[in-house]
């Protein structure tokens, strides 16, 4: 069983501190209660990458730290680390991910919907109806959740509409937020897990994935960067972004320019230049339009869009749309963006499940060598679409292929 132990800072609000102090799980000493002060015992140690998780031991015992952006609030949780989980609620896309990646498809007894799930093992046995789907946000149903008598439950927070985690503390049961999707580069969001390979007994399994999983991440970059320069880490000295200095990354061509985003009632959405999108980017030898941003999320009109458009070489990630067709009929204006003009159009939705869940925000999260592989060949124009050749890692595609 997970002990828990928190903290909330940065101005939190006291209903979410009252919240997080009721889920009530099985053994804690809270700091407030004056039974284990970790408080005393010094602070966690960074990991090599992620900024939102820390592990390590305080007062002689295991504990893993996790920070989380809800809304404008920041929380930071301790977690006492115990006996391997035997059964676990998964409500996220990449929670499912990591587990895959370590061979414990059997322990998630639930999940939030299962049409939206890649694997098809998994995906056939919430069918069956062996793993339960319990809902997200106002759909989730605690008497289903209840009755799958997990261990932990896995559930995340955004600060909107949707989140749940409120409700399910108020039933006392041991909950984890995780926040792997807020880490800014694809080896940060990769080293989390660490943390599932520590909660189910399988750590030197998970060191040895990820330490391969850097190693081939870093050989990547460095095989496609001039000079062999080394990608962002946010316990490293900081590194220039913007887009000049960006072109010396590929060796005597020029770097290809990056567009990412899409237009929503006529507002151009796209991610910051410290983004996780924007340095798996970098890393894979694409310059960013908007490297040198330092803001969280972008917008702008579609009409600044159209004035830098004959710039953009490559256009990645275009919102939620699949086909041409698609995003013709949501912005008919994009067909003088010169990367759609040139048919260098890269979505993320390659590998879909049964019910159309989209295996970038499942498997992905523990691959990210074979993610930047992939997204090399796509701005470098090496490849068209699929390649047989890497066996199902081909989460980017062209949409114009297929």
């Amino acid at each position: 069983m997970l002990n828990f132990c928190g903290k909330m800072v940065m101005g939190a609000a006291f209903g979410l501190f009252m919240a997080f102090s009721a889920f009530g799980l099985s053994g804690c000493k809270s700091e407030a209660g004056g039974d284990v002060k970790t408080a005393d015992c010094g602070e966690l140690p960074a990991l090599e990458f992620s900024e939102n998780l820390k592990m390590g031991k305080l007062c002689g015992e295991d504990y893993a730290e996790i920070r989380s952006i809800v809304g404008r609030d920041t929380l930071i949780k301790r977690f006492k680390l115990g006996a391997p989980l035997k059964r676990v609620v998964a409500l996220s896309s990449s929670q499912v991910g990591y587990m895959l990646r370590l061979g414990l498809r059997d322990r998630i007894v639930a999940v939030g919907e299962g049409r939206y799930l890649v694997d098809s093992l998994l995906y056939a046995r919430v069918a069956a109806g062996e793993v339960a789907e319990v809902g997200n946000g106002p759909t989730l149903s605690l008497e289903k959740l209840m009755a799958t008598k997990p261990d932990l439950v896995f559930d995340f927070a955004t600060g909107g509409g949707m989140d749940d985690y409120e409700r399910i503390g108020a039933i006392g049961l041991s909950l984890m937020l995780t926040s792997e999707w807020q880490e800014r580069t694809p080896l940060a969001k990769a080293e989390w897990i660490k943390l599932f390979g520590r909660l189910f007994g399988v750590e030197a399994l998970a060191d040895s994935i990820f330490e391969q999983s850097k190693n081939a991440y870093l050989q990547a970059v460095d095989g496609g960067v001039a000079g062999g320069q080394h990608l962002d880490s946010p316990h490293k000295s900081a590194q220039d972004d913007t887009i000049p200095h960006s072109t010396s990354y590929i060796p005597h061509t020029p770097c290809p320019r990056v567009l990412v985003g899409m237009s929503y009632g006529g507002v151009w959405h796209a991610p910051g230049g410290k983004s996780f999108t924007a340095q798996l980017i970098k890393d894979a030898g694409g310059c960013y339009l908007w490297a040198a941003d330092t803001n969280q999320d972008l917008q702008f009109s579609l009409e600044e869009i159209l004035q830098v458009a004959d710039s953009a070489d490559v256009w990645v990630n275009p919102g939620m749309f699949a086909t041409v067709e698609d995003l013709l009929m949501a912005e008919p204006r994009i067909k003088y963006i010169r990367a759609f003009k040139e048919k260098r159009v890269y979505q993320n939705d390659g590998i879909k499940g049964a019910g159309g869940g989209n295996d970038f925000f499942e498997s992905a999260v523990a691959y990210p060598a074979e993610i930047l592989t992939n997204l090399r060949l796509c701005i470098q124009n090496s490849t068209n679409g699929a390649d047989s050749t890497r066996k199902g890692f081909d989460w980017y595609h062209n949409i114009f292929i297929f």
